[in-house]
C-alpha cells in the first residue's frame, strides 16, 4: 500500500505537470507541421506574414474567426476547401494583410511571390481535395 501511494504521489504530478507544459506555445510560434500540407516555402509565408494573426495568440478576434491555420488541416473536407477558395479570393483582391496592419507592420505586407506560393497551394490542395 505504501509502495502504492509513493508512485501515485510521483506519476500524478508528473502527469499534471505535462498536461500543462504541453498546453504552453513555445516562443516564436510558428504553424504547425501538420503532415505535410504545409510545403516548406508556404509554411515560411504563413509564420511569417500569416500565423501572428491567425493564430491562437493573435490579437484580431476578426481574424481568428476567419482563419486559423493551425486547425485548417482538422477541418471537414468540405470546410477545407471552401476555406482554400476564400484564401484565394482575398490574396487575388490583395485583401490580406489588411491595409491597417500593413501600415501598422509593413514588413507584413505580402510580396507578389509570396501571394502567388499562398495561392498556388491553395489551389493545389483544393484541387487534391476534390479527386
Amino acid at each position: 500500500m505504501k509502495i502504492m501511494k509513493t508512485l501515485f504521489s510521483i506519476i500524478f504530478p508528473a502527469v499534471i505537470i505535462g498536461f500543462f507544459l504541453i498546453q504552453v506555445s513555445p516562443p516564436g510560434q510558428t504553424v504547425q507541421q501538420s503532415g505535410s500540407v504545409y510545403p516548406e516555402k508556404v509554411k515560411k509565408v504563413i509564420d511569417g506574414k500569416c500565423y501572428g494573426c491567425h493564430s491562437i495568440n493573435g490579437k484580431s478576434q476578426d481574424a481568428k474567426d476567419a482563419l486559423m491555420w493551425d486547425s485548417l488541416p482538422g477541418l471537414q473536407k468540405s470546410k477545407i476547401i471552401a476555406t482554400l477558395d476564400d484564401i484565394i479570393k482575398v490574396l487575388e483582391e490583395n485583401k490580406m494583410p489588411p491595409e491597417g496592419a500593413v501600415k501598422k507592420y509593413p514588413e507584413m505586407k505580402l510580396l507578389s511571390e509570396e501571394s502567388k506560393i499562398l495561392q498556388s497551394w491553395a489551389g493545389a490542395w483544393a484541387d487534391s481535395l476534390l479527386k
